[in-house]
């Protein structure tokens, strides 16, 4: 047996796939499985013994050019079973294209015409359980239980444990409704006690601008602080999370990190593209703060969320006492 795979798009998608990706192993456990992903998601798949990474760079220009040579990529071995996690009407085509026996995934776009087994999405699914069902019902719904979501981490040189517990901030400022503001995350590291935590600041390139004022807040408060956003591969990013002792996130790939790296988390719930209760971890660890629930406008939903709430939640998570 020979399989394909195609990812969703994004981080957090695609680590909420990785159960549905461990259904398939179970039920082949024999097959070679191939890997067609963004490039900044080849790291999710380290221990989960995949035998090929082909890395998809459609997006951008020459989309054309870039589209033929993914399925040159593909036609190099022949597949027998092609899973389209990426519900685009473009990667059903590129698996079409790619002489894949049996392709599977879900009617959008108008695609089921390329498809051999195809479901209708149903939105009011969890993200794991839209990726798991897929598979299970090409299956003849043979699991009824899903595999724990897991990533592998690996030991790293960015961060070490010390005495004092490794506490890490994703606050997105920059993320429109998502992101928790400036002005608030500025009094939240005013508030932290002076020697009580060590900080580490991670985000992406984007977040380089509000976490350099942050980082330098921190340490005029003599609050021991390490800048690593927009330094680090997604591999280094889920060591990272996985070395820390707390995580406190906006509703972002991070915060699906630690629920796969078994990290103790705060989430800070803003207004997202997608409702929360699709995308929350299905772990039993970790909190979560929500404010919105009587806001009219999207922007105050994570407004509402006070600086000393969130204190109060890692003291909580912590077990520190005021």
């Amino acid at each position: 047996m020979n399989i394909i795979i195609k990812t969703p798009g994004f981080i957090g998608d695609t680590i909420m796939m990785l159960p549905a990706l461990q259904i398939i192993k179970q039920e082949y456990p024999k097959a070679k499985i191939t890997v067609v992903c963004k490039n900044n998601c080849k790291d999710i798949f380290r221990g989960y013994d995949i035998d090929k990474i082909i890395i998809d760079n459609t997006k951008g220009s020459n989309r054309l050019k870039k589209a033929l040579n993914l399925i040159k990529s593909i036609r190099e071995e022949r597949y027998d079973l092609g899973v389209v996690f990426h519900n685009t009407f473009m990667d059903a085509l590129i698996f079409k294209l790619s002489n894949i026996d049996t392709i599977i995934g879900y009617d959008k776009e108008q695609r089921k015409i390329l498809l051999d087994f195809w479901l209708k999405i149903d939105r009011s699914k969890h993200y794991i359980n839209h990726y798991a069902n897929l598979i299970n019902k090409y299956l003849k719904e043979k699991y009824t239980l899903l595999p724990p979501l897991k990533l592998y981490a690996q030991k790293q040189s960015f961060v070490t444990k010390k005495s004092k517990p490794l506490i890490g901030f994703v606050l997105g400022t920059h993320k429109d409704t998502r992101g928790y503001p400036q002005k608030q995350s500025l009094e939240l590291f005013s508030l932290l006690k002076n020697s009580a935590y060590k900080i580490i600041l991670l985000g992406d390139c984007d977040d380089k601008y509000n976490n350099s004022i942050y980082e330098k807040q921190l340490k005029e408060s003599k609050i021991e602080v390490k800048n690593l956003t927009g330094k680090t591969s997604v591999g280094e990013f889920i060591d990272i999370i996985n070395t820390l002792d707390l995580l406190v996130t906006i509703d972002s790939s991070s915060m699906h990190v630690a629920a796969a790296t078994n990290t103790n988390f705060i989430t800070i719930i803003g207004k997202s593209a997608s409702p929360f209760e699709v995308v929350k971890p299905k772990v039993n660890f970790g909190s979560y703060l929500f404010r919105g629930e009587m806001c009219i406008k999207d922007t105050d939903f994570i407004k509402n969320i006070k600086p000393q709430e969130i204190v109060k939640e890692i003291e909580n998570r912590l077990k520190i006492d005021k």
